[in-house]
Order: C-alpha cells, then sequence, then structure tokens
C-alpha cells in the first residue's frame, strides 16, 4: 500500500486552496492512496483526498483498512504496508523491517514484498503520463470521476497487456510458488 500526490491548480478561495496545500512540498495536491496484490491489481483505493491529510488518515477515513481486512477475511492474506501507515489493531497489516515475530527469511521476502507498492505506483504512472500534470479544480466531482477511470483502465491494461513488473518479480519458478502462497495461511 502506498500514497499518490498529485499536483492540483489551486483554488480561488482560501479556504480550499488550504484544504489542499501541503506545506511539507509548498505546493497544492490531490492524495490518493493505493494497495496492490501481487497479481499486480488494485485491491483497494482511496481518491481524491485533500492535499493537507496523511496517507495514513486517508486510508482511515475512505474505509481501505475495512476493505484491506475484507481481503484479508477472505484470502488469508496479509498487507504490506511502508511506516506511513498506522498499523493500529490491524493484525493483518505487516511493516516492513518491524515485526520482530517473523523469521529472517520471511522478513527479507516482506521488504522486498514492499517494493511492489512502489513498482504498482510507477506502472499507474507510466501508463498515465498525464498525471505529471496538474489536475484542474473543480467541485462538481469531475476529477474524482477521472482518477476512478484511470484504476478502471489500469485494471484493463493489467489484464490485456500485462506489462506490470510486480507478478514477474516475486515468482520464482525454482521455489514454484507465487508471494500470495507465501503470505496467505
Amino acid at each position: 500500500m502506498d500514497g499518490l500526490k498529485l499536483r492540483l491548480q489551486a483554488s480561488d478561495h482560501s479556504e480550499i486552496q488550504n484544504m489542499f496545500y501541503n506545506g511539507w512540498t509548498h505546493d497544492h495536491y490531490v492524495s490518493n492512496v493505493f494497495a496492490f496484490s501481487p497479481e499486480r491489481l488494485i485491491i483497494a483505493c482511496a481518491l481524491n483526498a485533500p492535499g493537507c491529510m496523511h496517507d495514513s488518515q486517508i486510508a482511515e477515513w475512505e474505509n481501505v483498512y475495512a476493505k484491506l481486512e475484507l481481503f484479508h477475511q477472505y484470502t488469508g492474506g496479509q498487507i504490506v504496508v511502508d511506516s506511513t501507515f498506522s498499523k493500529g489493531t490491524n493484525d493483518f497489516l505487516l511493516k516492513s523491517g518491524e515485526d520482530v515475530a517473523l523469521p529472517t527469511a520471511i522478513r527479507r521476502e516482506v521488504t522486498a514484498l514492499r517494493q511492489s507498492a512502489e513498482w504498482g505506483m510507477r506502472a499507474l504512472q507510466a501508463a498515465f503520463p498525464r498525471l505529471e500534470d496538474r489536475l484542474k479544480y473543480g467541485e462538481r466531482g469531475e476529477r474524482k470521476c477521472i482518477l476512478l477511470s484511470i484504476v478502471l483502465l489500469f485494471h484493463l491494461r493489467t489484464h490485456l497487456v500485462g506489462l506490470n513488473q510486480i507478478l514477474p518479480a516475486f515468482y520464482s519458478s525454482t521455489i514454484g510458488r507465487t508471494a500470495n502462497e507465501l503470505f496467505c495461511n
């Protein structure tokens, strides 16, 4: 799971402008959170949140943790997150490098699997290079529709074209198992 900030045009209204302003980077953003599966699909996301919000807040606010808990209950799989996300009472979340109860070999796999979120983000941004441009500010929901369309088109592209490095990186013919088999009960 990882966050993605997309640059946004500033609003004419100071209250709205302040909501999308990120003081750390001194710019206006729309924040998004994506959780990727080893099969290269987005299994949960939060779109179009104000840029002043932290990724963990967005995941809580948009019920991403609840969606991932349902995914965990259905598949038994664990979700690997980085240090920006709050683990809280969610036992299905694994923070790379922090869960000392895991054996060393599995801990290394968790750290390596964390990279899949970065690759997923890169695949998403490479498939839609105009995400680098500033999004237009609007109040009728156009931006959220565009972002949702991008998620759906990303899924279609992944299914039809398959150009995404997450799955090949975590499938080894010598081991003969996928990352899902490693981390699902």
